[in-house]
């Protein structure tokens, strides 16, 4: 290997190293034959925690139901923009948590997949007393260092985007 290539070998580890790698992955289950109303307003519903686990994050307690609520509401907002005038139907999104390891970039750095920061959920769309869709969605930060600092916040944040985009593609605005 020359020298030239070598040295960009190490940058493009260095990078990643710093930046962070990890897995993403969603999924979204309309029901058969629905047909959404006119520019659907999506409101977050239930947040729960089903993992069984009460995190703790520098022996804190961190309230995963209202990050990842505060996350899908700041996201939804966001996308949907002002509200319009006259009303329109809701769509109530209910979540619930079933995986989350907050991680440590110190031992993603040390060795990847290490330390690893992960969130799992499960959502249901409904429109009243009907279920219209079904998603499942799952981040993982398994590599990464100094810039991965914070991830267990900002892992939020990323899956909110992951399920509104997923929610988008089934629900385009009209």
């Amino acid at each position: 290997m020359n020298r030239v290539s070598g040295r960009l070998l190490v940058v493009a580890l260095v990078g990643v190293v710093l930046s962070g790698c990890g897995a993403v992955s969603h999924e979204a289950k309309l029901l058969d034959g629905y047909v959404p109303p006119p520019g659907p307003l999506i409101e977050v519903g239930q947040v729960a925690n089903a993992t069984g686990q009460v995190p703790k994050v520098d022996d804190e307690v961190v309230n995963i139901e209202r990050m990842l609520g505060d996350a899908l509401t700041e996201k939804l907002r966001r996308d949907e923009g002002p509200p319009s005038v006259g009303a329109r139907r809701k769509l109530v999104l209910n979540s619930q948590i079933i995986e989350y390891e907050p991680g440590d970039a110190f031992k993603r750095w040390l060795l990847p997949g290490w330390g690893s920061t992960v969130l799992a959920v499960e959502c249901e769309l409904r429109d009243g007393d009907q279920l219209v869709a079904t998603l499942r969605a799952r981040r993982t930060v398994s590599i990464g260092g100094a810039l991965t600092i914070g991830a267990w916040r900002n892992v939020f944040a990323s899956l909110a985007d992951d399920v509104v985009s997923e929610l988008r593609a089934k629900f385009p605005k009209q």
